[in-house]
């Protein structure tokens, strides 16, 4: 009863709070998931789904597994449990009734509320109903001017354009039906120029409509697909080894609009997921877009040979420029799903085609690496829901015969303690441009055992800690032998009362490193402890501090950074403006010391830079509504060095210490 009154009241507190300021709530969420990733990840699409399911929330008793994987912190554990207890005790009554769902703790159940409901949906006859738009403008600069933007002896320019980045967005949705358009000019590119007389640089658009019949989803245009566990394919927004030590399985399954400005990874034409019958699903793509390739020769029939696919999308100079959607990729595959009761069971295919030559530059490390026109992937994908043990697993192979399998169980073993465990073999010869399966480096080359635990006594602590061992039965890039690693993480969290929270975590990883003008190999080891606490004093201002060090031992050599900020915030629950700043210090001066840490930032921007070197930066994002519908934001970053004459390299270069950096944005909905 104590425990339901304690939920009663943070159900309370948290939907009053997301009524009055919807938005407070859902950067607090998106940086608690950015903050548990040691990855650097695209986050625009997660704000973007989190953002609408705010204002367009979840119905719980007619929701789909589909749906909820869009939350992205919810596991295929939790999902299932959920659907399973709807299933069995019928429709949810009261938010309160989530205590009871396996897997559902109060910080979950917190995160959650802001983006469900359990009210009817709108029905089938409302389909143009409920549209809602909106329009965004962001420009970007430094202050400072760089090398590329200055004339030379001979008074040429090395980029062809001015160094502002410009981003558009235009957005479209209700419950059945989106579209959109994104557009991007990166710093240095030209606009409307006669390098690009189109305006940007990067296009991209879609159009999506959901359950309609059964048809489950429909796109047009640009997207992104999930099957299984990535072994064969993981094109989206995907989380490896995190402080979620439980989160370790893929939500596949999926097809979904690409609405980033990342200009690789995605997929351009028709993809379709029906429902022909009951328990099956179909997904099934087709796409074809020209890629950058750097081109090292062209064939007297004008076939061009290229060594690699270019990822960056950059088209700043001349030579950028002769890269720019020149290989021809194109696409084709199919996922069937089969949903019984517990098990789930998946079949993928797809095929790639490239045209021109590819002629790779083989070294010994990447001799087995994809160096062809056409490649074909096979696999099979499963999840089995038995009591409170979540097995998943898959297995892949691609032409050539290599193959790739992984295979783990999330197991809740009493209300307190979770684990999970899993196993991962890729061969040093799998080979899938779109494989990001759960591992260290990729789905190529690496075999691995991760076990995590994650034990909450009660709503107040936490404890949570994870041991992953991997090896690389290959050479990789820069070692020349076989290698091996272990990387864990020991995670404390305590909330001290309503507004003040706290969490100290230790990470250990060493891995095997080619030592300098040596033929052999050593272990390189990374121990980073940070101690970091959130509070809040009133309703309108929170604070947080952070210290963070990074210790580097390898080849008899010790090396040490730390880093610690101090963040201030002003999110009144009515009013028209707010603030978030935060002021760094820092000390890593080799770049193996560097620490990551999360930023604020515009709305669907994101930040996650390498504090390196030695200096201080200080950043403020304020937000401000003039009028109803129209949002503007401000970020100014400003960072000073100490240890440098010269910040950034190339032709970015900023001859000083000292870089400043203004993002402007205008949101406005209609």
């Amino acid at each position: 009863m104590k425990r339901l009154l304690i939920l009663y009241s943070l159900v309370s507190f948290s939907l009053l709070s997301f009524g009055q300021e919807s938005n407070q709530l859902l950067e607090e969420i998106v940086e608690q998931i950015a903050e548990d990733s040691d990855e650097e990840l695209d986050y625009a699409e997660l704000y973007e789904a989190l953002y609408y399911f705010s204002e367009n929330p979840i119905n719980l008793n007619k929701t789909t597994k589909e749906e909820l994987r869009e939350l992205y912190f919810l596991n295929a554990y939790q999902i299932d449990k959920l659907l399973a207890h709807i299933v069995k005790n019928g429709k949810l009554l009261s938010h309160l009734e989530l205590q009871t769902v396996a897997g559902f703790d109060v910080q979950t159940i917190q995160n959650l509320l802001p983006f469900i409901s359990i009210n009817p949906r709108v029905t089938s006859k409302q389909i143009l109903a409920n549209i809602k738009q909106y329009i965004i403008v962001r420009d970007q600069f430094y202050l400072q001017e760089q090398k590329g933007y200055i004339p030379d002896e001979d008074g040429d320019i090395h980029y062809l354009g001015n160094a502002h980045r410009t981003y558009f967005k235009y957005r479209l949705k209700n419950n059945y039906l989106q579209a959109g358009i994104t557009a991007e000019k990166d710093a240095g590119e030209n606009f409307l120029g006669p390098n690009q007389p189109y305006g940007f640089d990067f296009y991209s658009a879609h159009l999506q409509a959901r359950n309609i019949g059964k048809i489950k989803n429909v796109i047009i245009g640009d997207y992104q697909m999930n099957f299984g566990q990535g072994v064969v394919m993981q094109s989206g927004m995907s989380f490896g080894k995190s402080s979620e030590v439980i989160n370790i399985q893929k939500s596949g399954n999926l097809i979904k609009a690409h609405t980033a400005a990342a200009e690789n990874l995605f997929f351009r034409g028709v993809a379709i997921q029906i429902e022909p019958m009951k328990n099956v699903d179909i997904i099934t793509f087709i796409s074809s877009h020209k890629v950058d390739a750097n081109i090292t020769d062209t064939l007297d029939n004008e076939e061009l040979i290229f060594s690699s696919i270019q990822g960056s999308g950059m088209h700043r100079t001349e030579s950028e420029l002769l890269d720019k959607n020149v290989i021809l990729q194109n696409h084709f595959g199919i996922h069937t799903n089969y949903n019984y009761q517990n098990l789930n069971l998946g079949l993928s295919y797809y095929n790639t085609k490239v045209e021109g030559i590819f002629d790779k530059n083989i070294a010994s490390y990447n001799q087995f690496d994809f160096n062809g026109n056409t490649n074909q992937n096979f696999g099979v994908d499963y999840q089995y829901l038995y009591r409170n043990m979540n097995f998943f697993g898959e297995i892949g192979k691609s032409e050539n015969g290599g193959t790739a399998h992984v295979n783990g169980v999330m197991m809740g073993l009493d209300k307190t303690i979770s684990a999970s465990i899993l196993y991962r073999d890729y061969a040093k010869d799998y080979q899938s441009e779109y494989a990001n399966a759960f591992g260290e480096r990729s789905t190529q080359n690496e075999k691995g055992l991760y076990f995590g635990l994650e034990f909450i006594p009660n709503h107040k602590f936490k404890m949570k800690g994870y041991a992953d061992n991997y090896e690389f039965p290959w050479l990789r890039f820069g070692v020349d032998a076989p290698s091996k690693g272990n990387d864990y993480l020991l995670q404390a969290d305590y909330k001290i009362n309503r507004g003040t929270k706290m969490y100290v975590r230790y990470k250990s990883e060493t891995k095997e490193d080619q030592l300098s003008e040596k033929s052999t190999i050593a272990g390189k080891r990374k121990d980073n402890f940070r101690f970091h606490i959130n509070y809040k004093d009133g309703d309108n201002w929170s604070f947080a501090n952070r210290f963070e060090t990074s210790y580097i031992s390898f080849d008899n050599e010790e090396t040490n950074g730390y880093m610690l900020y101090q963040d201030v915030k002003y999110k009144p629950l009515f009013g028209k403006f707010t603030f978030t700043s935060r002021y760094v210090l820092f000390n890593a001066p080799e770049y193996d010391n560097r620490i990551y840490a999360y930023e604020n930032d515009v709305l669907y921007g994101y930040s996650i830079p390498a504090y390196y070197g030695i200096g201080n930066k200080f950043y403020l994002v304020a937000k401000y509504n003039p009028i109803r519908n129209v949002d503007i934001w401000l970020r100014i970053a400003h960072t000073s060095y100490t240890d440098r004459a010269v910040v950034k390299s190339g032709w970015d270069e900023i001859n000083g210490n000292k870089m400043t950096e203004v993002k402007l944005q205008m949101r406005y909905k209609f």
